[in-house]
């Protein structure tokens, strides 16, 4: 990075991948990192972070999928602000954010001229942040900003004078976004810039804008007098120039403004168009090219425009109504600068005078011009005619108003030209609507008319007789029907039409036939077999079904054949055939030459071989012994084979001789090998060893031999080969180390002995217990305890882990068994770093420089005389220390044969401990066990009992 820059970084990825981006400094610190959501932009700037004369790391990190992802770098000057995050224009602050609490910006040389500008960086810290700066802008001065963003970004700027009042905008969506004083003079007073992101599509991040002041003199743009208003008219239609304009009579104002495309590209301007007055414009320009537009104030909606692009523009309210209306005219320049003049012209609506407007009189086809042309109004409601929709005013619109112009009618309804409320005969079909009204019929209703039947004119509500056939209709059994008149059986069909008019069930004709009287119900034809046709017609006069000419009694419907023709019908005759059987006990009553049929199949017992019909012929079932005429009683054939059991060799039919069947009548049974009584095929344990026959072969033994049985070590009834724990021992013979021992499972070690019996599973010369206090692994040999001393205890519970001697709650350097003190603090053990006398000084202050002397003098002949009985080797004197020896055993390391001189004043040990009692498991007595208790306990025969209290000192009970 360039000295003086900052930058910032920005990353699109795919929709459907999450990465993540991180600056970091040269050093690998994180400067600023980004980890937003799947499918969305990361950002990062150096945000403040002086990273100039730097080499800095941009670093994309993949979350979540794969694709490609751009990369877009900027590189920033950083000489007015970073462009980080709280650092906006310099100031090492946001901007604020509002008009209110804006950040004022100083330019670089602080004065006014025409080519002072200054270029800021700034920071949109998050989407919606609102960046507000102030600028004095002095007099004769108007002011111009430039605004660079990222492309991927989208920000808008305002410009605001001192009030508020907006100057101008820019959100174009593009870089550089523009905005500036225009034709507005703002000097001598502070303007106001806004820059946030665009809502619609919202992003943050940094970005730089140029202030430029310029000279207004001479500029014709800040001297302006448009529309007589003494300065620039309005930019937008919030703030349109009011322009003078007459509000009596047809009038004509002239005015001038000045308009540019780059600094004053619209003028607004809005009056006010007298009653029954239009307005027209007309515009002529040089040096420019402008676009007029005249629209409704009340709702923006345009009402004329012209775009000649010829310096003569031209619009008009000509045809729009905007009588009495309020309008704004816009003047905008397309091309070029210069000045403008305009003509409002108010005219009257009404050229004539006659009361109508114009434009309503063209449209009422009258002429505008002519006083005594104008159009026609037949209710003198001010509408024309032509425009009126009811034109007479009764209610009813013209378009559904018969007569438009007669008030008094509105319908014809038979279009006879009549209206209805002049007309008798209001449908035209004939019948006055009174009389209409009196037959109950609808006199608007050419569809709906009197019944007239006999078409006299007199409707049927009001004649006698309805049909005119000269019975009256309360005579008439049919008043509507002239053709007829009388129903003699009431059955609704008159006699004339009827064919039976009595109702008796003969046809008027065949009563004539035979003999009876057609109008008389009591009158029939005879009709024995009464089936409605008389005997003499009848050729089966009884109805028996056979005809008189075949039936041996055709005036008897219960008798019709005599078979042994005796005289006697069969219906009557007890002996049909006369064989001396009853019919009621012959089963052939009309075949003399058979009479019974046992088994009912419809041949006589004399024809029939198998009378009882039970499928054994009767001479077979003689041969069996069983009854030919009794269907219950069959030979016995087990195996339904046809062949009797008596006459059978093999009853069941499974193929081996009763003889030497064990089951005679059982199909499915001939041997069983343990004579249980149950047959080999039905019986699971066939040799009756209690092992079933299926699993025998797979466990290598013989099903029929009660011998030969499988091997069941857990005795659990599955034979070992099938068995997948032999021992049940709830581990797997595949997983189990010891697959016949229940007791043992695992060998972690593989020295033959089971982790249930084995104190060492992972051979590491650690015992399980040990591990477990010391929290190493007992089942890895790669995990055993730390024991810096290598005193067969670990550091987890070794209280003196170096074995220097001193608890490691007393001793600065517990791993380290040269060193335990550091009284001056200084990070050094005082045995290789011996305290200097200034320390000792500090460490004993009571003591006076000369007892000090005195003092030293002392320990240094003490010294000197340790070293002297022991080679020249310094030990110290003032406890015992404890150590291992290679042998394991306890050994007093360097203790001296002689008692050393007393310890300094405030240098002196702590007590030795009193019997019953030890500081920790160091001193505790030889020949003891511990004991996996809560609190732990130390027990032996010589030692005692000892239990572990809260400080890790032991108490013997």
């Amino acid at each position: 990075m360039s000295w003086g820059t900052g930058i910032a970084v920005t990353i699109s990825i795919p929709a459907n991948s999450d990465f993540d981006l991180i600056l970091q400094s040269s050093g690998g610190a994180q400067i600023d990192s980004s980890t937003n959501g799947t499918g969305q932009s990361d950002h990062v700037t150096s945000n403040g972070t002086s990273v100039g004369g730097s080499t800095v790391y941009i670093w994309v990190d993949q979350y979540l999928g794969s694709g490609q992802y751009t990369m877009q770098i900027e590189i920033f000057s950083a000489g007015n602000g970073s462009g980080g995050i709280g650092n906006d224009a310099g100031s090492g602050q946001d901007a604020g954010g509002s008009m209110s609490n804006a950040l004022p910006l100083t330019l670089s040389n602080g004065t006014a001229n025409a080519t002072n500008s200054t270029t800021f960086q700034a920071n949109l810290s998050s989407v919606n942040d609102d960046d507000w700066y102030s600028i004095y802008v002095p007099t004769g001065y108007g002011i111009y900003v430039e605004m660079y963003h990222n492309s991927s970004a989208d920000f808008d700027m305002w410009l605001y004078d001192s009030n508020g009042t907006e100057l101008d905008e820019a959100f174009t969506g593009n870089v550089p976004e523009t905005v500036g004083s225009n034709g507005t003079d703002i000097g001598s007073s502070t303007a106001y810039l806004e820059i946030k992101d665009w809502p619609v599509s919202p992003s943050y991040g940094a970005y730089n804008f140029t202030v430029n002041l310029f000279s207004i003199a001479g500029n014709p743009a800040y001297s302006q007098d448009d529309g007589l208003s003494g300065d620039d008219a309005g930019d937008d239609l919030g703030n349109a120039t009011s322009l003078p304009i007459p509000q009596t009579s047809n009038s004509t104002r002239s005015f001038t403004g000045w308009k540019s495309a780059s600094d004053d590209p619209n003028d607004w301007y809005s009056f006010t168009v007298p009653t029954d007055y239009g307005v027209e414009v007309n515009m002529t320009s040089t040096n420019v090219t402008g676009y007029l537009v005249l629209y409704w104030e009340s709702n923006l909606t345009l009402i004329d425009s012209s775009l000649n692009n010829n310096g003569a523009e031209y619009v008009t309210s000509d045809g729009p109504e905007v009588s009495g209306e309020d309008v704004l005219l816009r003047a905008m320049a397309i091309t070029g600068e210069g000045f403008y003049n305009f003509t409002v012209n108010v005219f009257s609506l009404d050229t004539d005078n006659d009361g109508w407007q114009d434009t309503t009189e063209i449209q009422c086809g009258t002429d505008p011009e002519d006083y005594n042309s104008t159009p026609s109004d037949f209710d003198y409601d001010g509408i024309c005619d032509t425009m009126d929709p009811d034109d007479d005013n009764d209610g009813t619109d013209d378009v559904d108003d018969d007569f438009p112009q007669d008030a008094s009618e509105t319908t014809d309804t038979d279009n006879d030209g009549i209206g209805n409320n002049a007309d008798n005969d209001d449908d035209g079909d004939g019948w006055d609507d009174s009389e209409e009204a009196d037959c109950n019929t609808n006199p608007l209703d050419y569809n709906s008319q009197p019944s007239d039947t006999d078409s006299d004119e007199l409707c049927n509500e009001l004649d006698d007789d309805d049909d005119g056939d000269g019975y009256l209709d309360s005579n008439d059994d049919f008043p509507l029907d002239a053709s007829e008149w009388l129903d003699t059986d009431n059955d609704g069909t008159g006699n004339n039409e009827d064919t039976n008019d009595d109702g008796d069930g003969f046809s008027d004709a065949d009563e004539i036939l035979c003999g009876s009287d057609p109008l008389s119900y009591a009158s029939v034809p005879i009709d024995t077999d009464t089936d409605g046709i008389c005997d003499i017609m009848d050729t089966d006069d009884d109805g028996d079904g056979f005809a008189d000419d075949i039936d041996e009694f055709p005036n008897d419907p219960q008798e019709w054949i005599d078979t042994d023709s005796d005289g006697q019908g069969d219906n009557s005759d007890f002996d049909d055939d006369n064989d001396g059987v009853l019919d009621e006990f012959d089963a052939f009553d009309t075949d003399p030459s058979e009479q019974y049929d046992f088994d009912g199949d419809g041949l006589g017992d004399n024809y029939d071989t198998d009378d009882d019909n039970d499928g054994w012929s009767d001479s077979d079932e003689t041969t069996c012994l069983s009854d030919s005429q009794d269907s219950e009683s069959t030979p016995a054939d087990w195996d339904s084979d046809q062949v009797c059991d008596v006459m059978d060799e093999d009853d069941d039919g499974d193929g081996y001789p009763d003889i030497d069947d064990a089951f005679q009548y059982d199909l499915n049974e001939w041997v069983d090998t343990d004579s249980d009584g149950i047959g080999d095929n039905e019986d699971t344990d066939d040799d009756g060893d209690s092992w079933e026959d299926a699993i025998e072969p797979n466990c290598g033994a013989d099903p029929l031999d009660v011998t030969s049985t499988p091997t069941d070590t857990d005795s659990d009834g599955t034979c070992d080969y099938l068995d997948p724990d032999d021992d049940n021992d709830g581990t797997m013979d595949a997983d189990d180390a010891f697959p016949v021992n229940p007791d043992e499972q695992t060998d972690t070690d593989g020295d033959g002995i089971g982790n249930n019996e084995d104190n060492d599973d992972d051979g590491d010369s650690w015992t399980d217990y040990a591990e477990s206090l010391c929290d190493t692994s007992p089942l890895s040999d790669t995990s055993t305890p730390v024991d810096t001393d290598g005193d067969a205890t670990c550091d987890k519970i070794d209280l003196d882990d170096d074995g220097d001697g001193v608890p490691d709650s007393g001793d600065k350097f517990p791993l380290d068994s040269l060193e335990w003190e550091d009284l001056n603090n200084d990070g050094l053990g005082d045995n290789g770093n011996p305290l200097s006398i200034v320390d000792k000084m500090k460490l004993n202050p009571g003591i006076s420089t000369l007892a000090l002397i005195a003092i030293l003098a002392s320990i240094g002949a003490a010294i000197y005389a340790n070293m002297s009985r022991n080679g020249g080797a310094l030990v110290s004197n003032s406890k015992t220390a404890k150590g291992r020896s290679e042998s394991g055993d306890e050994t007093n390391i360097g203790q001296n044969e002689e008692t050393a001189p007393p310890v300094p004043l405030g240098l002196e040990s702590a007590d030795e401990p009193s019997e019953g009692y030890a500081k920790s498991w160091e001193e505790l007595p030889p020949g003891g066990e511990y004991t996996d208790t809560v609190p732990m306990k130390y027990v032996g025969e010589s030692c005692g009992t000892w239990i572990q209290q809260e400080d890790d000192s032991w108490k013997r009970e």
